[in-house]
């Protein structure tokens, strides 16, 4: 996850409960180019298992829920319930 970490401190210094970010932004702040799986809505899943992708810990780490729009190249990242309604878009 070491890759997505600077996503997960950005997105935890957030104070609104949305934050909207293109691709490229997210490129930047990553410090590397998205996968081109980026492109599948399943990516952008949020899963906190030992054995999930990284980025998807990632997002599960920062308390966000993206819903990305593939065609546009940006995510719409939704701060997460505390009722653990983490993945209600995928």
């Amino acid at each position: 996850m070491a890759k997505y970490e600077p996503l997960v401190r950005y997105l935890r210094r957030q104070k609104s409960a949305e934050v909207e970010l293109s691709f490229r932004d997210i490129e930047r702040i990553v410090g590397g180019l998205l996968l081109k799986a980026s492109n599948d809505p399943l990516w952008w899943r949020v899963e906190d298992a030992d054995t999930a992708p990284p980025q998807q810990r990632a997002f599960a780490q920062a308390g966000f829920t993206p819903r990305p729009e593939l065609r546009a190249e940006r995510v719409l990242f939704v701060r997460a319930s505390r009722f653990g309604d983490r993945d209600a878009s995928v």
